[in-house]
């Protein structure tokens, strides 16, 4: 899985993390929006989960290639290519794909600003492959939610299991 790239594309001026195993490029940040809104172009590998958590802005995750499991609300929606699932702004909520095959997807929070917490957690990288996978220890995880608390956001623990 840690060799997946995209096709080539035009998007010279994105930036790449790797986050927690996925991978994250920032191709327009409340910078370049005006502040209205950060999107972030996604490459999740198999197995990965968000967990539960919540943050001000509200959020679009748009399914480009794969499935992803969105849950809101205490409720999950199983997400296809082409499909798209909202998270209003202070929701709790979590994101995972489930499935055996990278899953690329679009999400927009609005309004902008998050990009400076995914900034600091992600390992900036010079192109979108997925990096090895990994196991992120206690130490690690705490160090997000830190670094996440000083940004707005709330980590609440992982996904529960599905509910239909």
């Amino acid at each position: 899985m840690s060799n997946y790239t995209p096709e080539p594309d035009s998007r010279t001026e994105s930036e790449h993390y790797h986050v927690l195993g996925a991978t994250l490029s920032i191709t327009a940040d409340a910078e370049t929006t005006n502040g209205e809104y950060l999107v972030l172009d996604m490459l999740v590998p198999p197995m990965f989960e968000n967990g539960l958590h919540t943050h001000e802005p509200s959020e679009v995750f748009h399914v480009i290639e794969g499935e992803a499991r969105l849950h809101v609300d205490g409720r999950d929606r199983m997400l296809g290519p082409g499909a798209s699932g909202y998270v209003p702004g202070g929701e709790v909520h979590g994101f995972a794909n489930e499935g055996d095959e990278v899953c690329r997807v679009i999400a927009v929070m609005t309004p902008g600003g998050a990009e400076d917490f995914f900034r600091e957690v992600g390992q900036p990288t010079e192109d979108r492959s997925l990096p090895e996978p990994v196991e992120p220890t206690e130490e690690i995880l705490q160090s997000v939610f830190a670094i996440g608390e000083r940004y707005g956001f709330e980590f609440l623990g992982p996904l529960p299991e599905r509910v239909a």
